[in-house]
């Protein structure tokens, strides 16, 4: 399945196309379909989409005012320039249909929280402890962790150490969170 990653002065990465960048969400009914929510600069800055974290092709930007990729060009697409002022937004992104939308996104009533790990028998702690998670310092509603090691099993999102504030689903590898949703499915790996 493909990914697809921020890069680009208007994100936390800048132009480092192997910086922690962070990934759209890739749709679990349709793997063509990508959204991610969060902070980006505002205009004069821009951003593209990766395929790769730590490499610049294949990449997917704009040309003539349309989404596309260097794959289908046969050269670099230009950048998503952004229009706006700093602040939140919804990038919504369709591979097959060529498509995209960015709208301007009011984060006021998003909760706030001071920390998130991961829990299950897939995690370094199983289902004993938590396995904490980093705030971004770009954008402290987004969370990472890097390089933990999972085995098959289940996991789940969670806050302060308690199950009052929970996230999961049933979908694997990419999807999104419910509150108090079913265990995660993981396979092994990195």
């Amino acid at each position: 399945l493909r990914d697809l990653f921020l890069v680009g002065n208007a994100t936390a990465a800048n132009w480092d196309n192997n910086n922690n960048n962070m990934p759209l969400v890739r749709d679990p009914e349709n793997e063509n379909q990508y959204s991610f929510t969060g902070k980006f600069l505002g205009n004069p800055n821009e951003f593209k989409l990766l395929e790769n974290r730590g490499q610049w092709q294949p990449q997917w930007g704009l040309q003539d005012g349309e989404l596309t990729s260097s794959d289908i060009l046969g050269g670099d697409p230009g950048s998503f320039v952004m229009e706006g002022e700093e602040g939140y937004y919804t990038v919504n992104v369709d591979t097959d249909a060529l498509t995209y939308e960015m709208t301007a996104f009011d984060e006021s009533a998003s909760a706030d929280y001071t920390d998130i790990s991961i829990i299950g028998d897939s995690t370094p702690l199983l289902w004993d402890g938590d396995t904490q998670m980093t705030q971004s310092a770009f954008d402290t509603h987004q969370w990472f962790i890097l390089g933990v090691e999972l085995n098959d099993g289940e996991m789940k999102f969670r806050t302060t150490g308690s199950w009052d504030t929970n996230w999961g689903a049933s979908t694997a590898m990419s999807g999104y969170g419910e509150f108090n949703g079913p265990n995660i499915p993981v396979a092994a790996g990195t």
